[in-house]
């Protein structure tokens, strides 16, 4: 998933957490979504070559992958209520 897409997943999350009519689908949907950017992301930190580009990757990074977590952990608590 692109910057762009990931971006976009997150603000129709902010969008849309205190809605009471979204749909499990919809919330799968996204869900979906930000775990498949996750893993993305979590490999390619992998294949940094050594600790400094794992720093570098962690600092340009951070917010994003923050974001994603949190949303990932708001979607999961919220389908489990559903």
């Amino acid at each position: 998933m692109s910057a762009g897409a990931v971006a976009e997943t997150l603000a129709w999350w902010r969008a849309n957490a205190a809605a009471a009519d979204v749909s499990s689908a919809a919330l799968g949907e996204h869900l979906e979504r930000l775990k498949a950017w996750k893993a993305d992301h979590d490999r390619d930190r992998e294949l940094q070559p050594g600790p400094f580009l794992k720093l570098a990757w962690d600092l340009v990074f951070s917010d994003d992958d923050e974001q994603v977590s949190a949303a990932i952990r708001d979607i999961e608590a919220r389908l489990a209520r559903a």
